[in-house]
């Protein structure tokens, strides 16, 4: 390059945004304003230019953010000499991570690596990474990570004592005041839904039953409803192709205080102390803040609602099966144990006529279909593996994963050539021309065996996607082909899914393509 070309990577998390009102020092605008006088400072009239990588609401504590991966392309290729940043927690604050890439990643791209606040600048460190001071920096930053998920959780807990609705979304029924946000009014579209529900639950109507008769009026889901307003409301149903009223859903509605005037929050509780998990949390611990908004129901309607009368009552084992699906609107079929063990679409009852009812099958019945297909699929691959096509394959495969292998070996070599020419550079013992000359050679080499190993990959790819279930150990398909019983673990070798349209008819998805094709 002719001139320095500096990538300045800015970071901003959702926390600091909030803080904003009170503080610019973490904001975009601040830390591009400081990095980019910190440049003009540094470079004293020499050419330079800037390319700029931002990540607008991305934690730091991981490094799966658009901005960054922008930016570590950007450096791979070659497009920038140096890396420009606030301080090492824009970057990032786990610090394992972040001295990866300053002991390792960024000298070997030979990226010059600039923490303004931190003082730290890699071209300064003589090959160093900055020291035990660097190191503790970022410890405290990994730490402090931490220890914020815990207090945002405290100071979210003190906003609901205080009668704060703090969620992204206002119950189905409520709507945001407009005037604050942190306070909900009865939203007058769906608010009718909600004591509709109560009612009829009241009455002794069964949840599924409810949920078919909302479906008969066809009354949007929540989901629907607030995609209809414009709102970017989550689905939490993306694997079913219908969107309907469920008993969960309905469920869901009688069970919650919120509509006798509650808020409610701690529930469950997910963060960087949890290891990002959720953990539902007794209902003791439950922070209940009385008279907060105006309820839909009576405290008599609620009781009469939730009169022992949400559970379905029915006999025998129920449990998801997301190996057996629905073919009309992809929902997992349960599963009833019993005398007549069978396989059923729960969506059979959201409408008194749908495609869902068809879906009733024998348990023995449906294993034994997919059974008798798995073996025919492991005889045919099996056979296929005999043909004079085989000998042929296996030796093309063998030379594809050889060049791979040994490409890799040879890329990886260059790494650490490109470290020890770096440091015999540093150390005067080869020139600056003989240094670019050898760097130049090196990459040159480089290119082509990356290109090798790209286009060898590609071609064992495409042998493992026409056939990945020929590549399926002999054994197994041999054991597969002899299966006498339903094994629902060694079928998954050959099957991703199965769709059941009927009693008469299913459709298989496998894990490879079909050798017929």
């Amino acid at each position: 390059m002719d001139k320095t070309v500096f990538a300045i990577y800015l970071r901003i998390s959702k926390e600091d945004r909030n803080k904003e009102r009170g503080t610019e020092s973490n904001s975009i605008s601040a830390q591009r304003l400081l990095v980019k006088n910190h440049i003009e400072n540094m470079m004293q009239g020499q050419p330079y230019s800037i390319s700029e990588f931002c990540d607008d609401g991305y934690s730091g504590t991981g490094f799966e953010r658009p901005g960054l991966k922008a930016m570590l392309e950007a450096a791979k290729a070659g497009k920038i000499n140096a890396v420009v940043v606030k301080d090492f927690s824009r970057f990032g604050r786990d610090y394992l991570e972040v001295g990866r890439y300053l002991e390792f990643i960024f000298p070997v791209m030979q990226i010059r690596f600039i923490s303004v606040n931190d003082s730290y600048d890699s071209e300064d460190q003589a090959g160093a990474t900055g020291g035990m001071g660097m190191a503790l920096k970022n410890l405290v930053y990994s730490m402090y990570s931490r220890d914020l998920s815990k207090k945002v959780r405290t100071a979210k807990h003190t906003r609901v004592r205080n009668g704060e609705f703090i969620a992204s979304f206002a119950p189905y029924g409520y709507r945001k005041d407009p005037e604050d946000n942190h306070k909900l009014l009865a939203d007058g579209e769906v608010a009718w839904v909600v004591q509709k529900i109560f009612q009829m639950a009241a009455d002794g109507r069964k949840v599924s039953e409810i949920a078919r008769c909302l479906n008969e009026m066809e009354i949007p889901t929540r989901y629907q409803y607030h995609k209809s307003i414009g709102d970017n409301f989550p689905c939490v149903y993306n694997h079913t192709k219908i969107k309907l009223w469920d008993c969960t859903m309905v469920r869901k509605i009688i069970q919650n205080e919120v509509y006798l005037g509650k808020l409610v929050w701690n529930q469950s509780k997910c963060g960087l102390d949890t290891g990002k998990k959720t953990v539902k949390q007794p209902k003791e611990e439950w922070i209940v803040y009385e008279n907060h908004h105006e309820a839909l129901v009576t405290q008599k309607i609620f009781d009469q609602a939730n009169a022992g009368k949400i559970p379905s009552g029915r006999q025998g084992t129920k449990k998801k099966n997301w190996f057996f699906l629905c073919g009309y609107c992809g929902k997992s079929l349960q599963y009833r144990s019993g005398k007549n063990s069978r396989y059923y679409c729960r969506s059979c009852v959201q409408q008194r006529e749908n495609d869902c009812q068809k879906v009733h099958i024998n348990e023995r019945k449906l294993q034994q279909a997919v059974l008798c297909q798995v073996k025919s699929m492991a005889d045919t691959l099996s056979g296929t593996k005999t043909t004079s096509k085989k000998a042929e394959k296996e030796n093309r495969k063998s030379v594809l994963e050889g060049t791979v292998k040994n490409n890799t070996k040879e890329i990886s070599q260059w790494k650490d050539t490109k470290i020890t020419l770096y440091g015999q550079y540093k150390d005067g013992k080869i020139t600056k021309e003989e240094y670019m000359a050898r760097m130049e050679k090196g990459k040159t080499r480089l290119l082509k065996l990356e290109q090798e190993k790209e286009e060898a990959q590609k071609e064992l790819d495409g042998m493992v996607e026409t056939g990945k279930a020929g590549e399926v150990q002999e054994e197994e398909l041999s054991e597969l082909s002899v299966l006498e019983t339903f094994d629902k673990e060694k079928i998954q070798i050959l099957v991703d899914k199965v769709f059941v349209y009927g009693r008469d008819a299913i459709e298989i998805v496998w894990k490879t393509r079909n050798p017929f094709e």
